[in-house]
């Protein structure tokens, strides 16, 4: 049995093609009032609960907080994702039978922030693989391109490219020397077709972990941009884990090559597991000797960069300021 929630409504035919044509699709007043507040509690908790992980990833620039598996130890979201209308968006989205969570994550940025989010695709981080993969981004203000709404570019889950991890803080540990590298579309903006929305609490993006997408910095002088993302997994999703993939420092009991197991990815639809909810009740932080272990996986992979003559500043991308996005020119709203 399932205690998740029917949505409001379901995805329409059009939505859904939509969402496999462009790699994204924006849905406007999708979430219902309650489950936004309930969520925005929990990113508020979240951010003065910081993780360790939460706090090595914020570390560079100040006014950014990012912190991820934040389900773990915040009730508010677990609640979210184990009885929003969320998963049965993904089940349409991804056409699976089995839904099972993967992680989510808090990007929270202050106004005047000056951190880009680069461009990248999401499945170039992940140590999985499949087709049946959707993210949803959730904005708890209100988001323009001025304060770091979310650029895609419209068709790039199609392009046969995989490209380099390039996270906001340029993670060494993740950055797969064999992968492409991103081209630099803000140098070349007219190459592109890029697509945008002004959002309020309430809508919701859903894309496709291989659409490049990224986001200027917050330069809204009085507005933070707080965001929650949810991933999820659909039937056919196998876990591949290497060296120059995100660790999971959660215990499941997934195996190389076999599908996403345990705790740490909990089966929501179609029904839940009894053995992942038991675990769901008790809050696990993350296993210390892992997290120390990718510390130290990140410093020597850093080191290992520069003896080869890559330099983070190599892989940065051109990020200027935004052109203003007016409610009725925001990116590809017609379309919806």
């Amino acid at each position: 049995m399932s205690f998740s929630v029917m949505p409001n409504r379901t995805l329409t035919t059009g939505e859904i093609t939509r969402y496999h044509e462009d790699g994204v699709v924006m849905i406007k007043g999708a979430i219902d009032p309650n489950w936004v507040k309930l969520i925005e509690a929990g990113v508020e908790r979240a951010r003065a609960e910081m993780s360790m992980v939460g706090r090595f990833m914020s570390r560079k620039t100040r006014g950014y907080q990012m912190d991820i598996f934040l389900w773990k130890r915040i009730d508010e979201l677990r609640d979210a994702i184990y009885y929003g209308p969320f998963a049965h968006w993904a089940q349409q989205l991804m056409g699976s039978n089995e839904v099972r969570f993967f992680y989510d994550q808090m990007f929270v940025k202050e106004p005047g922030t000056d951190a880009p989010t680069p461009w990248h695709q999401d499945l170039s981080f992940w140590p999985i693989r499949g087709e049946q993969i959707t993210s949803f981004w959730i904005p708890l203000d209100p988001v323009t391109r001025e304060s770091s709404g979310l650029m895609y570019v419209r068709g790039s889950h199609r392009w046969p490219q995989r490209f380099k991890a390039i996270s906001p803080d340029y993670v060494a540990a993740i950055i797969d020397e064999k992968m492409d590298d991103i081209p630099d579309i803000n140098a070349n903006p007219d190459g592109y077709e890029l697509l945008d929305w002004v959002m309020e609490p309430g809508d919701i993006l859903m894309f496709h972990p291989l659409t490049l997408h990224g986001s200027h910095g917050n330069m809204h002088r009085t507005r933070r941009r707080r965001a929650l993302a949810l991933r999820w997994t659909g039937d056919d999703v196998v876990y591949a884990p290497t060296r120059k993939r995100m660790p999971i420092h959660y215990r499941h009991s997934s195996t190389v090559g076999g599908g996403l197991r345990g705790a740490a990815f909990p089966r929501i639809l179609p029904a839940h597991e009894p053995m992942e909810r038991l675990a769901r009740r008790l809050p696990e932080s993350p296993a210390f000797g892992r997290v120390l272990a990718s510390g130290w996986h990140n410093f020597v992979s850093s080191m290992t960069m520069k003896t080869r003559g890559i330099q983070a500043q190599q892989l940065k991308q051109t990020w200027t300021q935004p052109k203003a996005l007016s409610e009725n020119s925001a990116g590809s709203t017609e379309k919806i």
